[in-house]
């Protein structure tokens, strides 16, 4: 999961071409079609995956769903990684006995293994790309985590809400984290868990496109969406949660909440990735605090947001004179002098002025805003551990 920091998203890549996907596997015979996919990644996670999966196994019989969502399990890990944990689970998945259509990919044994600059990236991608050969394109391709078990309405609330819209194409569902963790690893992530909703409401609250959760064990989208915004990032070690919604926004996609699908994400503290829960969550247990954006961040955001819709025939010199002084120095920074023209330029109407410039000041510009804004204007505030 995506931690809106905005130097997290500094992740290592390299110029090494991704594996190939090993074949999928299955205790039974596919069927060509499904209504559904769901793309789950599995990493040293043998513990948590027969939760999840009994969990969609009531979703699956509440929701009246039969055996038409596929499941797709990707256990995989990086080569320098012990294997003993992924092969108990491969071992597992050929003996599990379930009503569920389940098939994985085995990138653990036989050589098949990442190399170290792959990981969670590349996991999603081909759980997903695998499993869109058996679904139309407008079928939904849901992401969601060995470690995450669901609620049991998860399947009858998703396919609901997208009978109601039939012209959805990409969102997210609900979420609350567990607390079986100790007593300051549930005080943890409560903080944590606040500290998230919070910033995606007042970014709603300043009428940013880009309020959404960067989780990617809620992430749903259409196969054809998932096929135009180029999917998960394969190379990104973490933080393909946030990418992907962000190409999904930038290739005219609003980014839907679909608030009765509930996924259960872990609290656990981890060190597997460089950012994300089971980062904050060590850290706040360690530290006893959580430092948050101040509300005047998102306050200053909004105003700027009005004065660009509000001025939008007008130059870019008189728009920096009316946006916050706190954002000024900031936008000239991105040199919105010599980008407004050119956005207004490539524009036929006033609509798709805006929506370029949303594209331009994209979600990962709007967190380095109140980065800058945090950093020059508005200090964080901390929200202890204690705090209820």
């Amino acid at each position: 999961m995506a931690s809106p920091f905005v130097n997290d998203f500094c992740v290592v890549t390299m110029a090494q071409s991704p594996p190939e996907t090993s074949p999928l596997q299955s205790r039974k015979v596919l069927r060509e079609k499904y209504r559904a996919v769901v793309a789950i990644p599995c990493c040293n996670e043998f513990d948590t995956l027969p939760e999840t999966l009994n969990s969609l196994e009531t979703a699956g019989e509440a929701g009246s769903i039969g055996d038409d969502v596929l499941i797709v399990v990707n256990v995989n890990q990086r080569a320098s990684m012990d294997n003993k944990n992924n092969l108990a689970t491969l071992k597992w998945l050929e003996e599990f006995e379930t009503p569920l259509q389940l098939a994985w990919l085995d990138h653990v044994s036989e050589g098949r293994a990442y190399p170290e600059k792959f990981g969670v990236g590349l996991a999603r991608h081909q759980a997903c790309t695998v499993g869109m050969s058996f679904v139309a394109e407008a079928a939904p391709i849901i992401s969601l985590d060995a470690d995450s078990p669901v609620d049991p309405n998860y399947f009858s609330a998703i396919f609901e809400f997208l009978e109601q819209r039939p012209d959805f194409r990409a969102g997210h569902v609900n979420f609350k984290h567990r607390h079986c963790g100790t007593a300051e690893e549930k005080l943890a992530i409560a903080i944590y868990e606040r500290h998230l909703k919070r910033h995606r409401q007042k970014l709603e609250d300043a009428n940013s496109p880009h309020a959404w959760y960067a989780i990617g064990s809620t992430i749903v989208c259409t196969k054809e969406a998932y096929a135009k915004a180029g999917g998960y990032h394969v190379r990104r070690m973490a933080g393909e949660d946030f990418y992907l919604l962000q190409q999904l926004s930038k290739t005219g996609c609003r980014i839907e909440m679909i608030e009765d699908a509930l996924v259960f994400p872990s609290d656990r503290v981890s060190d597997r990735v460089p950012f994300g829960t089971g980062k904050a969550v060590g850290d706040i247990v360690q530290t006893g605090r959580w430092m948050t954006y101040h509300d005047h961040c998102y306050r200053d955001l909004g105003l700027l947001l009005e004065v660009v819709g509000r001025r939008v025939s007008d130059s870019a010199a008189d728009i920096l004179k009316d946006v916050p002084e706190s954002c000024a120095g900031w936008l000239v920074g991105r040199k919105f002098e010599s980008v407004w023209p050119k956005l207004r330029a490539n524009s036929r109407d006033n609509e798709m002025l805006i929506q370029k410039f949303h594209e331009w000041l994209d979600a990962f510009q709007t967190l380095k805003l109140i980065h800058f804004l945090s950093d020059n204007s508005y200090a964080r505030v901390p929200m202890e551990v204690g705090d209820q």
